[in-house]
């Protein structure tokens, strides 16, 4: 008896573990690993002239196909103005969507760039899709080191 009510236990732990996935989640960082296809030096606060990677994990595979990436002035309790947003197509067999460019001046853009701003501030990253958002994060701007 003790034994099959103990089999019965770890069958619930397999399928409720197997049911769990990790939560969406926005991460920022200055380098691009591609390789493991990961943002790495994960951070919130940058220099405007620091390179920025900004990558969106949903930790499943995506079950939509189109995504808004917005960027706002302010912080996450009081975002301000839009500062740009664009539309991306996704498929279901990503897991994760990298937004990085190339500098005008040569390798990535920097923060200022990307984020569209010259002075240093906070600006809220935001990824959602048919009006509800998935995850966003607060970034800080500084000035240049």
């Amino acid at each position: 008896m003790k034994k099959s009510l103990f089999l019965l236990f770890v069958a619930f732990g397999l399928f409720f573990g197997a049911c769990s996935t990790e939560e969406p989640s926005v991460v920022c960082g200055r380098e691009w690993n591609p390789g493991t296809q990961v943002v790495a030096d994960t951070s919130s606060e940058f220099a405007l002239n620091d390179p920025l990677i900004v990558q969106f994990r949903y930790g499943k595979n995506f079950d939509f196909t189109k995504m808004t990436i917005t960027f706002y002035e302010g912080t996450l309790a009081s975002k301000g103005k839009k500062i740009w947003d664009r539309d991306v197509a996704v498929t279901e067999k990503l897991g994760a969507y990298t937004l990085q460019g190339k500098s005008k001046h040569g390798g990535l853009m920097t923060a200022r760039e990307l984020a569209h701003q010259k002075n240093p501030g906070s600006v809220v990253v935001e990824f959602s899709t048919e009006g509800r958002v998935l995850a966003a994060k607060e970034l800080t701007l500084t000035k240049n080191k």
